[in-house]
């Protein structure tokens, strides 16, 4: 069973624009992120669920981990809900 250190050394592996394609990814499909999180991890010899990412993600969040990453404009755009020129459903 891995651990949250040992998944905070294999998050730290991973180049930082594949971390910024996983955060991406997770704005627009979680579960697909999670998915290749496992891959990522599989194929760096480390054996992952799905539900041990989402427990591991959920600590690090409530850690406030995540406090650093920089976004980029379109990471803005789908955070913020937005897109140039069209209508947002809520408005």
């Amino acid at each position: 069973m891995t651990t949250l250190n040992e998944f905070k050394t294999l998050r730290a592996s991973v180049p930082p624009e594949v971390q910024a394609d996983l955060f991406k990814l997770f704005t627009s499909d979680p579960e697909a992120s999670y998915k290749r999180m496992v891959e990522l991890a599989a194929e760096k010899g480390v054996t992952l669920t799905t539900e041990e990412v989402k427990g591991f993600l959920k600590q690090m969040d409530e850690d406030e981990e995540f406090d650093d990453i920089e976004l980029d404009a379109v990471a803005l755009l789908a955070i913020a809900g937005g897109s140039r020129g069209h209508r947002s459903c809520c408005q």
